[in-house]
């Protein structure tokens, strides 16, 4: 079975791209009248105004819980970055404590 690696770039990266989605979801439009007359026949128009009508409430579900995702992976951002840093400070003073790399006292 393959290891799992996350790094923090994967999670930046994953962080930004759910930015974009959101981003790209709320400025969509639903508005259908302004194609009526490109529709034509009459069955289309009304199957258009339905899918449009649906598409504005299940855009804004969908943009909910994009944007809750978001916040989730950018607090597993922070957490990663303030994991790093703890573990780089504690690594730094068992070095400087023992004066030996290997947690071993002289």
């Amino acid at each position: 079975m393959a290891d799992l690696i996350i790094t923090k770039a994967v999670l930046e990266d994953s962080a930004t791209k759910l930015q974009h989605i959101s981003d790209e979801l709320e400025h969509q439009k639903s508005d259908d009248r302004a194609l009526t007359e490109v529709y034509g026949q009459h069955d289309v128009q009304r199957a258009m105004h339905d899918f449009s009508g649906d598409w504005k409430i299940h855009r804004g579900k969908m943009t909910r819980e994009v944007k809750d995702l978001h916040d989730k992976m950018q607090k597993s951002v922070e957490n990663w970055s303030a994991l790093e840093h703890d573990l780089a400070e504690k690594l730094t003073t068992e070095r400087t404590d023992t004066g030996h790399t290997d947690g071993t006292a002289a």
